[in-house]
């Protein structure tokens, strides 16, 4: 017996008895460090689908207007002026800001000899009736909105005569 080795057989269980359940790996600890590598992934992929949305938005969907047209194969930047029919104070202006930011050369503002215009309106005055569109696109006006009264002295390609609908409109929209 010099030479027997000590062997250990498994002892296995008895038949009867139910097995052992398996140990479950222990959980991780919770850590504000994931947290907030996770809440910064997210916030990081919000402000990326926001940019694109915005690009998709002002390139497909409603692309900016142009603030020229091309007359005799030249280029011309729509000039206009904007007259107040709506009686209320200082709102000649704020369209002149918001056309003259889209690139438009408003040569003039005032107030329309009626103070009483219900319905905004866009007047083309040098035959370019593309031009009085593309601004009554630049300011929401309907394009059943958009008039041709020709007037050979007049010095501008369109006027805007602002109604009492004005708040519908898109420099009170944006």
């Amino acid at each position: 017996m010099d030479n027997e080795q000590n062997v250990v057989q498994p002892v296995s269980a008895p038949d009867n008895l139910p097995p052992t359940p398996k140990k479950r790996p222990r959980s991780k600890p919770f850590s504000w460090k994931k947290l907030g590598g996770n809440a910064l992934i997210l916030a990081f992929a919000a402000v990326v689908v926001i940019f694109v949305w915005s690009f998709v938005s002002r390139t497909m969907i409603e692309p900016p207007v142009q603030p020229q047209i091309t007359v005799d194969g030249k280029s011309h930047t729509i000039q206009l002026d904007v007259l107040n029919g709506s009686g209320v104070a200082k709102l000649s202006q704020r369209f002149t800001d918001y056309l003259r930011a889209r690139g438009f050369d408003v040569v003039e503002t005032g107030n329309y000899k009626n103070s009483q215009v219900e319905l905004t309106r866009v007047v083309d005055r040098a035959g370019q009736i593309k031009a009085a569109q593309q601004v009554a696109v630049a300011l929401g006006v309907p394009k059943d909105r958009v008039v041709q009264e020709i007037d050979r002295n007049a010095y501008v390609d369109v006027s805007v005569v602002i109604g009492k609908d004005f708040r519908v409109l898109k420099p009170f929209s944006e």
